[in-house]
């Protein structure tokens, strides 16, 4: 048997999973973390890489309580997360500032301004073709 540990990166909470891989794929343990959703005034919506880190290692370090595995034992990692946050570091790889959720809304008025404006082929939207 090989043990893969899977984390799932989702909007107010980060979910991780022990999974032992043999003929099938059996769920051993889970554990969840929670982490805050900044509401900007402004129509924001930011949350904190740190928060995320954070959960990360609270949930795996409880997984690892959990159940006699150890982590030397682990084979694999796995990564899922909800649209694209990306994080801006600095030399020294920590966060210059909060990554945007998927639930920004603060270029609205520019998506619905140059939405009409997109990539089209034989005068339809790409979007549906890809």
């Amino acid at each position: 048997s090989a043990y893969v540990i899977a984390y799932d990166v989702g909007t107010t909470g980060l979910k991780t999973c022990l999974f032992e891989i043999d003929k099938k794929i059996k769920p051993i343990v889970n554990s969840y973390g929670s982490y805050n959703l900044y509401i900007l005034e402004n129509g924001g919506a930011e949350q904190d890489a740190e928060e995320w880190w954070d959960a990360m290692c609270t949930t795996t370090k409880e997984i690892f309580t959990k159940t006699d595995i150890k982590p030397e034992q682990i084979a694999g990692i796995s990564f899922c997360s909800q649209m694209q946050a990306l994080v801006l570091v600095d030399k020294n790889g920590d966060p210059v500032r909060r990554p945007m959720s998927y639930m920004d809304q603060r270029a609205k008025e520019e998506l619905k301004k140059y939405m009409a404006y997109g990539l089209q082929i034989a005068g339809a939207n790409i979007v549906p073709l890809l």
